[in-house]
């Protein structure tokens, strides 16, 4: 059996007074506090649930805050009094585990203009201004720019900043067979299996969790848990990239039902990682396959760093490509008794040129589902590479549901 290769939310301190902010619905005040952010726990906010203030340095024109579950705001400068002219801030907000973001301001008045070209608030790069409020909105990342010109004034905004308890799944930033380059963060959940020591990769895998890496069994079959490590945020084979993060394996964990992958199937397997992963705009989960969908017929695509062609070299740089799934009973004609229902078929363009290869075993096949990648197979074996007609094997996630849940309980899952 050749292996198959796949592949801040901030209180904006402007200002010498701090204005109490608009009441809660029960009437209550939204009280920020001079101190240092509250310590959270496991389960949200330890202590006070109001929004806690992170102030901005007065003389640094922009940067990030990474923030934990809660409740947080920012406002114009002087709010609720009139704002001052000539100011100018920017600044982003992030959570710190990828989590959803949902931002609503109210009140709101500034400056009119047509086109928002006097004073503003810009809100990932969209303007707001008069009475016009940004619309409540959720999202992974907040970029704020405050502007204020040199006349007319107005009472301003107060914005209240909500970062979920939970990171989020299968959200991405922004060589198989006939792939193409990936950018940073195009598959946060890419992993790549290497040796102890080593940097070359020589299967894939998917991170589902804060300590799991899913991978297919014929990667880690003999092997033991010293023997392998997983890269995580590796975009260039060789490179230290930006974020790029090195794990041992405490545990590899075989689906029970495997015996190879052209004959039983049930191609899986699980790695525990000597560490929980830190998430960033590089590395984060990817949402797990719905039970109950075939996918049949859906737009997929695989990642990897295999080789790019079956008598071609590994790639060096992430690569990624885009395949048809196809139905079981279709894709039965050309396998015969080989698939089993634990397998699911991608590729086998008319014109061949484009498909996994052998070092993205184990690596994701993804489809995108309301915004969110849903991994849908994990690649386990086929003919090398991208004959024609003829789709590649993967291991069917929906079919390894039940057995993933149990053998991850200990580990944080993401939320849709």
């Amino acid at each position: 059996m050749f292996r198959l290769a796949v592949v801040t939310c901030v209180v904006l301190a402007t200002g010498l007074a701090k204005p109490p902010p608009p009441a809660k619905a029960d009437g209550g005040p939204i009280e920020p506090l001079d101190v240092e952010p509250v310590a959270f726990q496991e389960g949200g906010l330890r202590g006070n649930e109001d929004p806690e203030p992170v102030p901005l340095l007065e003389k640094e024109s922009r940067t990030t805050h990474t923030l934990p579950p809660g409740r947080y705001y920012f406002t114009s400068p002087n709010y609720p009094n009139q704002y001052t002219n000539n100011y100018q801030r920017s600044f982003t907000v992030k959570g710190n585990n990828n989590q959803d973001i949902t931002i609503s301001c109210s009140p709101f008045s500034m400056e009119s203009h047509s086109s928002c070209a006097y004073d503003y608030l810009s809100i990932n790069e969209r303007k707001y201004c008069g009475s016009s409020a940004p619309p409540a909105t959720t999202v992974s990342e907040l970029r704020i720019r405050i502007y204020t010109d040199y006349s007319v004034t107005a009472t301003g905004f107060y914005c209240l900043v909500t970062i979920a308890d939970g990171c989020r799944c299968g959200v991405r930033r922004t060589r198989v067979v006939g792939g193409a380059d990936a950018t940073a963060g195009q598959f946060p959940w890419q992993a790549g299996l290497v040796s102890t020591g080593s940097t070359r990769s020589w299967c894939g895998g998917s991170v589902i969790n804060n300590r799991y890496v899913l991978t297919a069994a014929h990667c880690t079959e003999n092997s033991s848990p010293s023997q392998i490590q997983v890269m995580l945020g590796d975009l260039k084979i060789g490179t230290s990239d930006s974020g790029e993060q090195r794990f041992s394996v405490q545990q590899i964990i075989q689906h029970p039902q495997y015996t190879s992958a052209t004959g039983s199937g049930w191609d899986f397997s699980l790695l525990k990682l000597d560490r929980e992963i830190t998430f960033s705009n590089t590395i984060s989960p990817v949402c797990l396959a719905e039970a109950g969908q075939t996918y049949a017929d859906v737009t997929a695509i695989a990642s990897g760093y295999g080789r790019v062609g079956a008598s071609q070299p590994q790639a060096t740089h992430l690569q990624h490509v885009q395949l048809p799934v196809w139905s079981q009973s279709r894709c039965q004609g050309r396998w015969g008794a080989t698939l089993k229902s634990s397998m699911i078929c991608a590729g086998g363009y008319p014109e061949g040129g484009r498909s996994v290869c052998m070092g993205d075993s184990g690596g994701p096949l993804v489809t995108e589902v309301s915004g969110r990648f849903r991994l849908i197979g994990v690649v386990s074996f086929g003919r090398p590479c991208a004959v024609a007609n003829w789709p590649d094997v993967y291991g069917r996630v929906t079919e390894a549901l039940s057995w993933i849940a149990t053998n991850t309980a200990d580990a944080n899952t993401c939320t849709l």
